[in-house]
């Protein structure tokens, strides 16, 4: 079963960047990923050291910043079902979708008055449910 580590980089590039990067590359290409609620996450590592080696290992750096992985994305081999792990205790069911017309990614560059295609996008996997518990 193909599967992808999910980091919240994405996350941080959407809200403290210029690119504004908010998909995941699957096996299907790059993938809007939705959710129907809020993932709280850190956007630091913890600076104190009564922090669990288990929280630690789950911060990474990357290009100088910190960046956290919270789940694990897999995508079942015929492309229809998906499931992300939060954690060790939560798993939300999902659904990948074509979508019916392909959404592009612009980029916006308002100083030249350019506009670049980044990407097109042609699946995205939608979580509607609450998550369920991992036994």
């Amino acid at each position: 079963m193909p599967s992808v580590s999910i980091s919240t980089k994405q996350l941080q590039t959407l809200f403290h960047s210029e690119t504004k990067q908010t998909t995941v590359t699957t096996p299907l290409g790059n993938t809007i990923v939705e959710i129907q609620g809020d993932l709280e996450v850190p956007l630091s590592r913890p600076s104190d050291d009564s922090a669990s080696d288990e929280i630690l290992s789950r911060f990474t750096q990357y290009k100088g910043e910190d960046i956290v992985r919270f789940g694990l994305l897999t995508i079942s081999p015929d492309n229809k079902v998906a499931t992300l792990y939060v954690g060790k205790k939560q798993r939300l069911l999902g659904n990948v979708v074509k979508l019916e017309t392909p959404l592009g990614l612009l980029k916006f560059d308002n100083d030249s008055g350019t506009v670049e295609m980044q990407d097109i996008f042609e699946y995205k996997i939608i979580f509607k449910e609450r998550p369920l518990p991992i036994m």
